[in-house]
Order: structure tokens, then C-alpha cells, then sequence
């Protein structure tokens, strides 16, 4: 083996754990929004009051606008990076746990710019927030879709989250890796809750009203008439 081909793998070598360093980075950012994200829609469960006041809480700090951009900018970042070590990976059987951490980032790789679009494309444009009922709304629209769709999402994203925390926190030197068993256990705990707000906006727990007598289902009607011919 050449001189030169020593050092070709280990500047690759060196380049593949910058990638790891800059991935775990990222996700850590994002899972501390993705944490706030799911306990607000856990909260669901006990009805509007719990969810709005929580999220009306928490949004002066997390949608300001320097922290949208930071966050943001941490999603770009991690994309790229797993493409990269994707591409860049060698080609080795994934153990179970890290084949769902693939299958879930790339489920809400897919779903994650029309989720921004709709969540955040109305506040940002005309101060319109979906709100407890906007989500409820949306679900009461279309259940067949929104159902699968909003369970898929938290319970994909919980565990995402969770397993990438486990595995970043490797990486940056700190000792928190989780056993197959708690992973399952919690992310099973992560379903039952995502079950349980889900119900909470179908009203199944408490009352919550007309769920089309808001400005986002109003706005949301608009648009969707606009389309039909």
C-alpha cells in the first residue's frame, strides 16, 4: 500500500467524521424543537385550552425569526449531510434499529417541506395560526389522510429523535446510548400518546367546538375551493 493511498483514507476517514460531527450538531438542535413540537401535540389529548396556551407559551420564543433560520439552516445541514454519508457509506447490512431510523428520516424528509408549507406558510404570510383547531379541522377534512398521516408523523419523528439523540450523543463524547428495549418501550409510549392527542382532536376527551369556525379552516376552504372546477 502506496504512501498516497494512506493518506487518501485517512483524509476520507477524516472528512466521513466531520460529516458525523455536523450531523449529530444539527440533530441535536432540531430534536430540541421536535421535543417542544410533540409534548405541545401530546397535549391535545386534554383538549384546546392545554394545547393553545402551551403553544402560544413557547412560540415567542421558538418562532423568532433568527431561531426559524437557525433552525432551519440545522435542517438543510442534516439532510445533506445523511445524503452524503449515504452515498459516501460502505455497503454493510443495517441493524434493525438503524434501518427505522433510516426509513423515518426519509419519510419526513418527504413530508417535511409541505408540513412547514401548511403549518407555517399561512402565519408567516398573514398572521393565520392553525391552532388546536386548525389541526382538528384538517383531520375532520380529510380523516383517511390526516390520521395515518399525524400518527405516522409523531411517532416517526419521536423515534428519529430519540434513536439519533442516542446516536449523536456517541459521538460527541457523551455516554447515552439506549437499548434496543428502551427505544421500543418508548417509542410504543410515544404511539399511545400520539393515539391519545389524535382522539383529543376528534373530541373524543372534551369538547371542542366547531372545528370550521376558525380563520385557518376558513382560509383553508378558500384555497381548496379555488381548485374545484
Amino acid at each position: 500500500m502506496t504512501e498516497n493511498t494512506l493518506t487518501a483514507g485517512h483524509q476520507a476517514r477524516s472528512g466521513t467524521d466531520i460529516t458525523k460531527l455536523v450531523q449529530a450538531g444539527s440533530g441535536v438542535l432540531i430534536a430540541s424543537f421536535v421535543s417542544i413540537h410533540l409534548l405541545n401535540t401530546w397535549l391535545a389529548a386534554f383538549g384546546p385550552a392545554a394545547y393553545n396556551g402551551f403553544q402560544q407559551a413557547v412560540r415567542v420564543a421558538y418562532q423568532q425569526p433568527l431561531l426559524e433560520a437557525l433552525l432551519l439552516s440545522a435542517i438543510v445541514v442534516h439532510v445533506v449531510t445523511a445524503v452524503l454519508r449515504w452515498r459516501g457509506g460502505r455497503a454493510r447490512p443495517l441493524s434493525p434499529r438503524a434501518k427505522w431510523h433510516r426509513y423515518s428520516g426519509i419519510f419526513l424528509l418527504v413530508v417535511m417541506a409541505g408540513h412547514i408549507a401548511a403549518v407555517r406558510g399561512p402565519s408567516w404570510a398573514l398572521a393565520i395560526y392553525p391552532g388546536f383547531h386548525g389541526l382538528a379541522f384538517s383531520i375532520d377534512l380529510a380523516p383517511y389522510y390526516f390520521y395515518p398521516y399525524y400518527f405516522l408523523l409523531a411517532v416517526g419523528g419521536f423515534y428519529h429523535v430519540l434513536n439519533g439523540i442516542s446516536v449523536a450523543s456517541t459521538r460527541l463524547g457523551i455516554p447515552l446510548r439506549l437499548t434496543p428495549r428502551a427505544l421500543a418501550v418508548s417509542t410504543g409510549c410515544a404511539a399511545i400518546a400520539s393515539a391519545a392527542a389524535l382522539a383529543g382532536f376528534a373530541g373524543v376527551w372534551t369538547d371542542i367546538g366547531d372545528v370550521y369556525d376558525n380563520d385557518f379552516a376558513r382560509l383553508a376552504l378558500e384555497i381548496l375551493d379555488g381548485f374545484t372546477p
